[in-house]
C-alpha cells in the first residue's frame, strides 16, 4: 500500500493505486539487473507489432506476468511483447491489464532519459479504449517517480494531486511531438511555427505524463503509428489531471480491436489548446 494515504479516493481505489505503486517499487528493485550492457543496436527478435525486441523488453515483460498473479485473483495480461494474451485465475470478471514493460526502449538501451513501465487496468470485459481505463500507472524506469490515476478520483504523484498547466493558446504552449520513423509533412510546420517551444522525447507515456504534471502543455503524435499499450495508462492520467485527449480528427481513442491497431493522438492541457493544435495540423 502507498505509504501516504490518499484521502480524496475511495477505499477500493486507494487499495488499487497502492498495488500499482508496489508494482513500480518492486519493478525498480529487479530492473537494475536488466539494464543493458551490450550494444544498444543489438536485438533478439521482433515483438507482436514488428518492432525490434531487446533482452530487457522480454525480461521486464516476463517479470510483470509473474508479479500480477501474486497480487490479483484473476485477470488477463496483454503486452506489446507477446502475440497471445496471458490469462490467470478462474474469475472471468477480474481485470484486463494492458502493459508496455519498457516504453521508450530505444531511450533505455542508449541510457537516455525518459522510459517507463506502463500499466492500464480495465474491467476484463471492457473494450480496449482510453475511455475504458479504470486505473493507471506510468512508472519511471530510472527512479522511484511514478504517476497513478483512478477514473473519477484524480491523478497523483505520491499524495500530490496532478493538474495540467491549463494553457489555452498555441502561442503560449510548449509542445512535444513524436517524429521517430516518420518524415514530417508541411502541416507540422504551422504548429511548430506557432507554438512557444517544441521538444521530442521518444516515449509516449512519459511525454503524456509531462502534460499531466504541467511541465508540457501538449503532446502530438500524427504518424498513425502509435499503438494502445503506449498511451492507454497515460491517457487516464492526463484526463484525470484536467487535460484533453483525442485523435487528430477529434475522435475518441478507441475502441481498438488489438494492440496492433494504430492511431494518431493529440493531448493538451485544455480542450481549447487541443482544438487549436488540430486546426493548425489539418487546416
Amino acid at each position: 500500500m502507498n505509504a501516504v494515504p490518499l484521502h480524496h479516493v475511495l477505499p477500493d481505489s486507494e487499495e488499487m493505486l497502492g498495488l500499482l505503486w508496489k508494482l513500480q517499487a518492486d519493478y525498480l528493485r529487479v530492473f537494475d539487473q536488466m539494464r543493458p550492457g551490450q550494444d544498444p543496436r543489438e536485438t533478439v527478435g521482433l515483438n507482436a507489432k514488428g518492432d525490434d525486441q531487446k533482452h530487457f523488453d522480454i525480461a521486464a515483460d516476463e517479470w510483470i506476468r509473474q508479479w500480477l498473479p501474486k497480487h490479483f485473483e484473476s485477470g488477463v495480461v496483454e503486452s506489446e511483447e507477446q502475440t497471445v494474451a496471458y490469462e490467470f485465475g478462474h474469475n472471468e470478471e477480474g481485470f484486463r491489464f494492458i502493459v508496455d514493460p519498457v516504453d521508450g526502449s530505444d531511450n533505455f538501451a542508449r541510457r537516455l532519459p525518459l522510459s517507463a513501465v506502463s500499466v492500464a487496468v480495465l474491467p476484463r470485459q471492457t473494450s480496449l479504449s482510453a475511455g475504458g481505463v479504470s486505473y493507471a500507472l506510468v512508472g519511471d524506469t530510472s527512479g522511484p517517480g511514478g504517476l497513478v490515476a483512478a477514473r473519477g478520483e484524480g491523478a497523483y504523484s505520491g499524495a500530490e494531486s496532478l493538474h495540467t498547466s491549463e494553457t489555452r493558446r498555441l502561442g503560449d504552449a510548449f509542445v512535444s511531438c513524436e517524429l521517430n520513423h516518420w518524415a514530417p509533412d508541411a502541416s507540422l510546420a504551422e504548429m511548430i511555427r506557432a507554438c512557444s517551444g517544441l521538444r521530442v522525447y521518444g516515449c509516449a507515456s512519459r511525454a503524456l505524463c509531462l502534460v499531466a504534471t504541467g511541465q508540457l502543455d501538449a503532446h502530438v503524435d500524427v504518424r498513425s503509428r502509435l499503438t494502445p499499450e503506449s498511451f492507454l495508462a497515460a491517457s487516464l492520467i492526463v484526463t484525470e489531471a484536467g487535460g484533453y485527449i483525442s485523435r487528430l480528427d477529434g475522435g475518441t481513442l478507441g475502441p481498438f480491436q488489438s494492440l496492433q491497431d494504430r492511431t494518431t493522438l493529440v493531448a493538451a492541457s485544455t480542450r481549447e489548446l487541443a482544438e487549436e493544435i488540430i486546426n493548425a495540423l489539418v487546416g
